[in-house]
């Protein structure tokens, strides 16, 4: 093969690499719920790429999550972006939650975030839009934890809610 040909192979692969760099286009987000503590913890997490993209799309602002990853202002941008995307009710009642902070591993972005609640008779509602405004095929994993029982679902683009009964 000659130059050309390698050269041409070389950038189209860096080109697929790119553009392509994972086939699925999920987000898990995990709910645990503390009877005995009457509080919650919530960890997202998503592929940091389409986070980046997500946030540049609806805010037009370029961020580099391994490079802002402590800064306030990103971790405002994050919490604006999840919050106005992920619903958590408990016993009919909307939760507020506040973001602990983000960390990167390989190439997701994991976002923890924690709530408290007064009620607690085992009913949850979760409308999960999380890159749904960004991508198409986007799916989200949710696994909600009530103590130790665990129920979970898979909510595909454009279907966002779901509730579950403990």
């Amino acid at each position: 093969m000659n130059k050309g040909g390698i050269c041409f192979l070389l950038v189209a692969f860096s080109f697929l690499q790119k553009n392509y760099a994972h086939p699925y286009f999920i987000s898990v987000t995990e709910i645990h719920i503390s009877s005995q503590k009457k509080n919650f913890e919530v960890s997202c997490s998503m592929f940091t790429e389409d986070l980046e993209s997500a946030i540049k799309s609806v805010y037009s602002t370029q961020i580099d999550v391994k490079k802002q990853l402590n800064a306030t202002e990103f971790l405002d941008l994050i919490y604006k972006y999840i919050s106005a995307r992920l619903e958590i009710s408990i016993d009919g009642k909307k939760q507020a939650y506040t973001l602990i902070g983000c960390e990167n591993i390989e190439e997701s972005t994991w976002c923890y975030l924690e709530g408290s609640c007064s009620s607690l008779n085992g009913s949850v509602s979760v409308i999960n839009s999380l890159l749904f405004d960004f991508l198409e095929e986007q799916t989200n994993m949710v696994h909600v934890y009530w103590d130790e029982e665990r129920q979970s679902t898979k909510l595909v683009n454009p279907n966002k809610q779901a509730e579950f009964s403990f």
